[in-house]
């Protein structure tokens, strides 16, 4: 796969005139923020938009934003109106009003309205700081269907082969982070060649129904003597597989404290507590993006994030989509993703 040269892409975005400023780390998993962003940086490469960040109020951070785990790639700005008024894109209308059919209360069109009042003071807020029409996080449509010919970049791709090029174009580690990224895998003793899978626990049961850790496993047959690494959430699950296949060395970095992940608990976590789970998690990430095999599944982020930069590989699989459906469920809504898994796994 091509890969993008970040200085080509630098100056291809700053000669667009028009811009859009994008606020990362609003209110979701780190991987579902970089996914949005990774999405709204192809609209502006797409639509011919500058493609400017905020991120300093960013949920996975403590304060310093993407440059706390990432080597900057564009410019940043700093006016504090964008934390209230700069949000992810709402469901479309006819989305929100089966859901008040569904569920006999007119709660999201009131909502619905809220948020196109403060998308208006946005606009305005936005006008006012920098003298002309800026566009904003909500202004991203999402665009799985289009074909990028980009002459400057020398790319001509699908979205899925853009998408790649682009999140690993911008998944540049700090060096304080590359050297614990590398501190981690000399504390595992991990091989050259091993496998990958990830093991949800936590909240994700609200959206969809939990895989174990079991089925996962068996979906790559492994042998004796194999090493799989785990991104997992639950040590106790962890611990169920490891017994279930004491003939294979399962490794991660889940801690025993660890119960499952739940947004709301991190979101209350201590700024350093918070790093240091991020870190975790990124670690983690950096290790799948090199294993041999990787198994995951299409209702998590961080498997729908490696199965989207990892998609060319026959390799990379999910236990609830047919191979051959992937790049296709990938950029579904989790309400349809969850559909397509509990269906799979009937």
């Amino acid at each position: 796969m091509k890969q993008l040269n970040l200085s080509d892409w630098k100056e291809l975005n700053n000669s667009f005139p028009r811009r859009l400023i994008y606020h990362t780390g609003i209110d979701c998993g780190f991987t579902v923020e970089l996914n949005y962003m990774i999405n709204a940086m192809l609209y502006c490469l797409a639509k011919g938009y500058r493609f400017q960040l905020y991120s300093e109020d960013a949920n996975f951070g403590t304060g310093k934003g993407w440059t706390e785990y990432f080597a900057p790639f564009c410019e940043e700005v700093h006016e504090a109106f964008h934390h209230k008024y700069n949000l992810h894109r709402p469901p479309i209308w006819r989305r929100i009003l089966k859901n008040t059919i569904r569920r006999k209360s007119p709660s999201f069109i009131f909502w619905k309205l809220k948020f196109l009042l403060k998308t208006l003071v946005g606009h305005c807020l936005a006008f006012k700081a920098y003298g002309k029409y800026v566009r904003l996080s909500q202004d991203v449509a999402h665009e799985p269907a289009r074909y990028y010919h980009i002459p400057a970049l020398g790319i001509s791709c699908s979205y899925t082969e853009a998408y790649a090029m682009m999140a690993r174009m911008v998944w540049q580690p700090q060096p304080g982070l590359q050297q614990q990224i590398a501190d981690a895998k000399v504390r595992l003793s991990l091989p050259q060649v091993y496998s990958g899978i990830q093991i949800r626990g936590g909240d994700k049961v609200q959206e969809a129904r939990l895989i174990t850790g079991r089925q996962i496993i068996e979906a790559l047959h492994p042998q004796e003597g194999d090493c799989i690494f785990a991104l997992a959430d639950n040590y106790h699950q962890l611990e169920i597989v490891r017994n279930e296949f004491p003939q294979v060395r399962i490794i991660s970095l889940c801690q025993p404290d660890e119960p499952g992940y739940y947004h709301q608990a991190f979101t209350r976590l201590s700024p350093q507590e918070k790093k240091e789970s991020i870190i975790r998690l990124l670690t983690s990430l950096d290790i799948l993006f090199h294993c041999r095999a990787f198994v995951g599944t299409i209702t998590s982020g961080p498997s729908v994030f490696l199965m989207k930069v990892r998609a060319d590989e026959p390799c990379v699989t999910a236990i609830d989509c047919p191979h051959d459906m992937l790049p296709h469920c990938l950029v579904l809504s989790i309400d349809d993703r969850a559909a397509i898994s509990a269906n799979r796994l009937r």
